[in-house]
């Protein structure tokens, strides 16, 4: 069942919302927010917008001439875009990225970071927690930068990020540090982790082009150890690994539920409705 807003019911006063990014062909966010759009009768409509990082300057423009609710903004431009919000909020700062886009009442485009919370909220959904717990990420980008915050904020007692270069991820040291990703690491940061995300692209795409620095045995982690991906449209090698080997995993879509969620709030001043948007996320992933 296709949860898109049928464009009859589409008028002179719908207000829109869209997500940037490249790529974003294989975005469910449109599912998600028409349904909950749907769901409490808000006169508004989603798109999904493929920008590359030249054009993104041109795009914000666009969503205030044209009157825009707002914007979700994912890969590659979480941080590009920051320079063109008129302010940015304590947290986004914080974490260094942006992937919301709101107007306030005064027509000021405000940079918000709901991927923080929306992982967190993920995670309690399916009854887990990062309270004392050991986190390991994997990557150092925009992703990762959230998923520590969050995971901090949520009472992790350590996060270690895991990057291809250490030296360029100085904000981890907020959390708990940087270490290489090489061969030689792996195992001791894997035997030393209770909940393993993986904040890189390398799932993103089937063209096999990217790849972990090294490799990722899943076997080196604890019997108790929780794996994650923020990746929600394929299963990630790495989860289907994890699930071999009797862990519990994790995908993007909670995620991307709960970020929404918090997105559409911002937008709408309305409390989302979960249940319709997840209803929406399975019925966009079995099609």
């Amino acid at each position: 069942m296709s949860t898109a807003k049928n464009i009859a019911g589409i008028s002179g006063e719908t207000r829109f919302a869209v997500v940037l990014g490249d790529p974003v062909r294989h975005s469910r966010s449109p599912a998600l927010h028409n349904a909950a759009f749907g769901a409490v009768a808000v006169d508004g409509a989603f798109l999904a917008c493929e920008v590359a990082p030249a054009e993104l300057g041109d795009a914000i423009a666009g969503l205030r001439a044209l009157g825009f609710l707002g914007a979700s903004i994912t890969v590659p431009h979480k941080q590009a875009v920051m320079q063109f919000c008129d302010r940015i909020d304590s947290v986004a700062e914080t974490i260094g990225a942006v992937n919301c886009l709101a107007f306030d009442q005064s027509g000021a485009l405000v940079g918000h970071n709901t991927d923080a919370g929306g992982f967190a909220d993920s995670l309690t959904e399916t009854g887990a927690t990062a309270q004392g717990k050991r986190v390991v990420l994997l990557g150092a980008g925009g992703a990762a930068r959230a998923v520590a915050a969050g995971m901090h904020d949520a009472g992790a007692s350590a996060v270690t990020v895991v990057a291809r270069t250490p030296s360029k991820a100085a904000w981890a040291d907020t959390y708990g540090g940087a270490s290489a990703w090489t061969a030689e690491s792996m195992p001791s940061l894997l035997g030393a982790c209770d909940l393993l995300v993986d904040c890189t692209p390398v799932a993103l795409t089937e063209s096999g082009d990217l790849a972990y620095p090294a490799e990722v045995d899943v076997g080196l982690l604890p019997s108790g150890c929780v794996v994650a991906s923020l990746i929600y449209h394929r299963k990630p090698g790495l989860l289907a690994a994890a699930e071999s080997r009797g862990l519990e995993t994790l995908d993007g879509a909670g995620m991307l539920v709960h970020q929404g969620a918090r997105a559409f709030e911002l937008w709408t001043g309305m409390a989302a409705p979960i249940d319709a948007m997840w209803r929406a996320m399975r019925s966009s992933l079995d099609g």
